[in-house]
């Protein structure tokens, strides 16, 4: 097969003046026609048609499912169309990864692929001619050229560290410095914001506004309906594969934005106060990791306990502490037995299922099946003949596992990996809750995914504490943990600072106490606007 030849381009500062003068203002950057993508029997994408032009920012929303990582994957040249074809300013197809680099089309990644080990410059500068002089390598001008990408997005000091020391929302603006050192022509984000924190969200505003004035094409999947309001141009909302909605955002479309993904939300659970169900989990003088010091925590049985907190607050430390993830000083106890700290092995024999902050470091084999991911860990009697693995009882329950939580596609053999963020968070929890767990202890179980892939979950947490399963979620936002939770724990510097439910505080409240506010939720008006200002 013939290669394609690359795309000759000019630096994208150079782009708007020309595309104006010219008037191709309505030339695509990519143009999607008739493409159609099938997983075995699965039709993931249905004879899309999409134009995305220079100069503008584009949304791509819809439910879990929907097909918008797999409409982003074949942009990406990362995954071929099953028919129709994607080109790239109105000529080159875009085949391959290659195919998409050499017309300048650039993927963010939700989970950045960064070498960890490599210092912030190294990472950067990774794949640019910068490096060089003739044949050898030049350090200085390579890391100057790092320096460049970097400024206004991270400190400077942070270049010469390993890309691993780094917190994920810096590491997430790495890797988007490194995508721009590319000098791409059209710069695909998935899930931008999702591992941001305040500060990167500005940040990466405010990159995407410059380098659509530049006259980039900027093309966002986002679950989020806050960055597509606030950055986008105009708005695909997907729906089972198939177009249901390609306009401008104006304050008319608005409404039907939110109309079409307002129909996948889920119906906030009612809040259950005043229980008498026996205490199932307890943790007793929980200290000694990075400032964390809890001197009690108990979560009944059927009872929702959301932890919130600002980052670093300890909230991350004390789910891993309780699932035996980490050791600490004190005790943990399941329904009266106590578990060694710092051994999941512990905590699982004794009724502990975890759900990790990290999915693709802690919790997904990409390159395994759903299956083999789902059934990881299964200690199910019908999962056996005698000493053996029964491998029709392994289908039969994978089988039931992708069904109940509406994995999509439902293709038990499918490469975990290849999956939307969404569904490979429904593999997570499915695999968590699935051998009937008395604690499940969650961290940010819901990052990362759609509005009907939050339902699905909070769905999914709802039901095992309806059985009688103690949970603990860890949440960033307090929004999802009002919706989620009956009582909420909200940590500041390590230290509990409220307990209460979630039916007798406020978000406004909770975000005073999250900032270490001495005011009590009883506190004036006026002292809690001065500690929000």
């Amino acid at each position: 097969m013939a290669r394609a030849h690359p795309v000759r381009r000019a630096p994208a500062h150079l782009l708007r003046p020309i595309v104006d003068a010219l008037g191709l203002r309505t030339t695509p950057a990519l143009q999607v026609e008739s493409v159609s993508r099938r997983f075995g029997p699965t039709l993931a994408l249905d004879g899309v048609d999409l134009a995305f032009v220079p100069g503008r920012v584009s949304a791509v929303v819809g439910a879990n499912g929907s097909g918008k990582s797999t409409l982003l994957r074949i942009l990406a040249g990362l995954l071929p169309p099953t028919s129709g074809q994607v080109l790239a300013f109105g000529s080159h197809p875009v085949r391959s990864v290659h195919h998409a680099l050499d017309a300048g089309v650039v993927l963010v990644p939700q989970e950045p692929t960064l070498a960890g080990h490599l210092t912030v410059w190294q990472n950067v500068s990774l794949v640019s001619p910068a490096r060089r002089s003739g044949i050898f390598l030049n350090d200085r001008r390579a890391r100057r050229f790092a320096a460049e990408h970097v400024t206004g997005l991270l400190p400077e000091g942070v270049l010469d560290r390993p890309t691993g020391s780094l917190s994920k929302s810096s590491r997430q603006l790495v890797q988007l410095a490194a995508a721009m050192a590319r000098d791409p022509q059209v710069l695909l984000l998935d899930e931008p914001t999702a591992v941001l924190d305040e500060d990167g969200v500005v940040a990466l505003h405010a990159l995407v506004r410059s380098f659509r004035e530049r006259g980039g094409t900027v093309l966002i999947v986002s679950h989020r309906l806050k960055d597509v309001l606030e950055l986008a141009d105009d708005v695909v909302v997907l729906r089972n594969g198939r177009v249901q909605l390609d306009c401008a955002v104006t304050p008319q479309s608005e409404r039907e934005i939110v109309a079409l993904l307002s129909a996948d939300e889920g119906v906030e659970r009612e809040h259950r106060t005043g229980t008498d169900a026996p205490v199932v989990l307890r943790a007793t003088g929980i200290r000694g990791w990075r400032g964390l010091d809890v001197p009690e925590l108990t979560v009944r049985a059927g009872e929702i306990v959301g932890i919130a907190g600002q980052s670093g607050s300890g909230r991350s430390r004390l789910a891993a502490a309780l699932a035996g993830s980490h050791a600490v000083e004190g005790t943990v106890e399941v329904a009266g037995t106590e578990i060694r700290t710092g051994s999941i092995r512990s905590a699982r024999a004794a009724g502990v299922a975890y759900v990790p902050e990290d999915r693709h470091a802690a919790a997904i084999m990409g390159n395994q099946t759903v299956e083999a991911n789902l059934l990881l860990g299964q200690d199910d009697p019908t999962l056996r003949t005698g000493p053996f693995r029964s491998r029709r009882g392994e289908r039969r329950v994978g089988r039931e596992l992708v069904t109940s939580y509406d994995i999509r596609p439902p293709l038990p053999d499918k490469q975990a990996g290849l999956l939307s963020g969404g569904n490979q968070q429904k593999v997570v929890v499915a695999r968590a809750l699935a051998g009937r767990p008395q604690v499940v202890v969650a961290d940010e179980p819901t990052q990362g995914v759609d509005a009907s892939a939050r339902a699905a979950i909070h769905e999914a947490l709802a039901a095992a504490a309806a059985e009688g399963t103690a949970v603990v979620a860890v949440c960033s936002e307090f929004e999802e943990i009002f919706a989620l939770a009956d009582r909420i724990v909200v940590l500041y510097d390590g230290r509990v600072v409220l307990d209460r439910p979630c039916a007798a505080t406020t978000p406004d409240e909770v975000l005073a106490a999250s900032l270490g506010s001495s005011a009590s939720p009883d506190a004036p008006t006026d002292q809690l606007e001065e500690v929000l200002a």
